[in-house]
């Protein structure tokens, strides 16, 4: 259930090693079972931060229930980005959403 939609206007060279790693981090930062775990890539988008184009990224970020150490997950997701992207901190904007059970989806069913 731990769904992260990564958005950046840089390329990602191989995309498939890239979203192993996300979703291996991500399962790790969250102590979520990796088979719940759902990344998205969305590469080469138009984006503009502070006025240019320079590297960036968003990340959206949706669970049942939120890391209690956001600052600590908030520094895991950058520290991902910046390794894998070259994608600075001050670069990175974080959405992080607290999902409520009967809204989240599943198996023909809900949480």
């Amino acid at each position: 259930m731990p769904y992260l939609n990564i958005v950046t206007n840089q390329s990602v060279s191989d995309e498939a090693a890239f979203l192993k790693t996300a979703s291996k981090t991500l399962s790790q930062a969250t102590g979520k079972s990796e088979s719940y775990v759902m990344i998205a890539l969305e590469e080469k988008a138009s984006m503009s931060m502070g006025g240019n184009d320079a590297p960036t990224a968003f990340l959206d970020y949706r669970a049942l229930g939120l890391p209690a150490d956001r600052t600590a997950f908030s520094d895991t997701l950058c520290t991902l980005i910046n390794e894998q992207l070259g994608i600075t901190g001050d670069r990175i904007y974080i959405s992080m959403t607290d999902s409520e059970r009967q809204n989240w989806g599943w198996n023909h069913s809900t949480f």
